[in-house]
């Protein structure tokens, strides 16, 4: 076991919570030491990290912690002309630290050029896409809490950016993001070779992810342009990455999913959350919007109830007033009638994690849910 340095994303709670799910999910043992809302260091064993950070939807990088400096090989390339940086995310002062590479770059006689980062990156800042040039070209130390690590992973923004762009069927709103569908997985604890459920598939783009996985995928759409388009866009990326794993599409509704299917390993979704909104709406409106949603949510969780083994990753709305209010339907309670609880891979982090953007009209509740 050694220790790793992981920089979690905007949403530190979500990403902590979506760690332990995902080494839950494969049985690896793991310790979190310390953790704050910018990184957290685990033990873990030796893993594919590349493989990894490619999984994880809420982590910027992971970097192993150096046991010695003095012995640590900070470049293994040919190149005598080589790049590297120090990232702080904390108050360290390591100027110490950066006078002691230049000592050392000299003593191996390396003509290294030193790169700028910001003090803090709670997710992904530009400077981070230069992390990538590092990894081939020299190197990149990581400081937190005192600690001294060595960048092993880089999340790779133009990852998700190529898929966006060349994924053959596109629309312009309704549109989850690559990274929280992701991160619904793993909180799913879905993993390769299990058959994941998403209710609302819509274009496809949270079993898209799953697929690259290895995850099997099952997706229902009551919307035909939605079913075919998902149909499309799967077959695109099977082709495009070279998968094995299976998927399959049903036009039809996921009030009705039982007639369908026997059984899924888990779920992960968005649903339906509403018409959408161009502007905080007024509290008659918020209410009736809860009032034609609650039984969708209640038809579908009794449809989950009889099909999913494990876990259900799922989003439920809540509408921001200007009053500062909240708007909702009583989901826990709803739970409870279809024998299902709360479940979280952390006991610290309670759920539901609110995950919004200050723009935001509308606000996703996270839950992760189980059969009693």
């Amino acid at each position: 076991m050694k220790d790793y340095i992981f920089i979690l994303g905007r949403d530190p709670e979500l990403s902590l919570l979506e760690l332990a799910s995902y080494f839950n999910a494969r049985k690896v043992q793991y310790k979190i030491k310390v953790h704050s809302a910018t990184a957290a260091i685990l033990s873990l064993p030796g893993m594919d990290f590349a493989k990894v950070i490619k999984e994880l939807g809420g982590t910027v990088k992971i970097a192993r912690v150096i046991d010695n400096l003095d012995n640590e090989e900070l470049y293994a390339g040919t190149s005598n002309k080589i790049k590297y940086a120090v990232s702080v995310y904390d108050d360290s002062d390591v100027e110490e630290l950066k006078e002691y590479i230049k000592a050392r770059m000299r003593q191996e006689k390396l003509k290294a050029a030193y790169k700028r980062s910001s003090r803090q990156e709670q997710f992904l800042m530009p400077n981070d896409v230069i992390r990538h040039e590092l990894m081939s070209e020299g190197f990149e130390l990581v400081v937190y809490d005192d600690i001294v690590a060595r960048t092993i992973a880089v999340f790779n923004p133009f990852d998700y950016e190529k898929r966006d762009r060349e994924r053959p069927k596109q629309r312009e709103l309704h549109m989850l993001s690559i990274r929280l569908a992701k991160i619904l997985i793993n909180l799913s604890m879905a993993k390769e070779g299990d058959d994941l459920l998403d209710p609302f598939c819509g274009y496809g783009i949270l079993l898209q992810e799953a697929m690259l996985m290895g995850i099997n995928t099952l997706g229902f759409d009551i919307s035909r342009e939605c079913a075919e388009a998902s149909k499309v866009n799967l077959a695109w990326v099977v082709k495009k990455y070279h998968l094995n794993a299976n998927y399959k599409i049903f036009n039809a509704d996921s009030r009705r999913i039982s007639r369908f299917i026997e059984k899924a390993d888990s779920a992960a979704t968005e649903p339906y959350m509403g018409p959408l909104l161009n502007k905080i709406p007024m509290k008659p409106e918020a209410l009736k919007s809860i009032q034609q949603l609650e039984p969708l949510y209640r038809d579908v969780l009794r449809e989950l109830s009889k099909v999913v083994k494990g876990n259900i990753a799922i989003i439920v709305p809540r509408f921001r007033l200007y009053s500062g209010e909240r708007i909702k339907f009583n989901f826990e309670r709803m739970l409870s009638s279809f024998g299902f609880k709360p479940y979280s891979a952390l006991p610290e982090v309670k759920l539901p994690i609110i995950y919004t953007a200050s723009d935001s009209k509308i606000e996703r509740e996270i839950w992760v849910i189980r059969k009693i």
